[in-house]
């Protein structure tokens, strides 16, 4: 068994700030009159962003696909408001190419989860259908869990795992990021409707746009200094950029209201108490 003494200052304020958000989740579940949870699951598009002009003068970006799939739970509030809390894992991918042929295709995994103040707004959707819809607005926090990618220049491609925190041993396998942020803060804005379904149970689905704020990395690569160098595809890759995304989403949720369910108790109690 691994002493605390031996944990990496980092990986232990991690495991504590997961576990007391884990805690503080299961207490509000266990107090909460009234809750939802569900599970999300959607697809998105990705594209980096530079904030270097030297940066954007050397490398041109394309889009690219991802996805997510979290759980989440909500709490109502007055005035339509409520808080909307999740969790769970986001693939997320970029396309950069260098001023030559050769580019560099990535694929990404994140551990994260968003806080979520909604704003919704009743409508009806049809007769007796009622519905809403809804502004997101909140901060995404993420974990930087792996990656792997290729490079090519239109023909052959050259596979790669990311390794972290590594000393570069010429092993043309990995990509080596030994500057890279692995969390990560975003901005999300969101924008969705909700309809009911039966016993309970709803779906919703959700435009948002996820605007990263933390740079992939610390380097800024002015030559020659360089993360990962191969003298055979001479290729010089960048961390500093972030992320944006732009997700289109479903969620399917559970709502439960304790005050309504311990109604129906008393009232069955009554009911055969009269019957005796």
């Amino acid at each position: 068994m691994i002493s605390h003494a031996f944990l990496h200052p980092t990986t232990y304020m991690r495991r504590n700030f997961l576990l007391a958000i884990c805690m503080f989740l299961v207490l509000d579940v266990a107090t909460a009159q009234k809750y939802s949870l569900g599970v999300r699951a959607g697809g998105a598009m990705n594209w980096a962003s530079f904030r270097d002009k030297d940066q954007k003068d050397t490398f041109s970006i394309k889009p690219s696909l991802g996805f997510t799939l979290r759980g989440l739970v909500g709490f109502p509030l007055k005035n339509n408001y409520s808080v909307i809390i999740e969790g769970g894992f986001t693939q997320k991918s970029r396309v950069l190419k260098e001023n030559t042929l050769l580019e560099n295709h990535a694929t990404y995994r994140f551990a994260d989860g968003a806080l979520l103040l909604r704003k919704a707004y009743k409508f009806q959707l049809g007769q007796n259908i009622p519905a809403e819809w809804f502004f997101n607005i909140g901060p995404d926090v993420g974990y930087w869990l792996s990656g792997k990618g290729y490079f090519t220049a239109g023909g052959p491609e050259y596979p790669y795992n990311v390794e972290f925190e590594r000393t570069p041993d010429g092993d043309m396998k990995y990509l080596y990021y030994n500057s890279a942020n692995r969390l990560f803060f975003s901005l999300v804005l969101g924008v969705g409707m909700k309809a009911p379904l039966k016993n309970n149970t709803a779906i919703s689905a959700e435009l948002r746009f996820i605007s990263g704020h933390t740079n992939l990395g610390a380097n800024k690569y002015l030559y020659p200094v360089r993360e990962w160098y191969s003298s055979l595809l001479n290729y010089n890759d960048t961390l500093r950029m972030n992320l944006k995304t732009i997700s289109l989403s479903v969620a399917y949720t559970y709502d439960f209201d304790k005050i309504e369910s311990r109604k129906g108790k008393s009232t069955l109690k009554k009911k055969l108490k009269k019957g005796r």
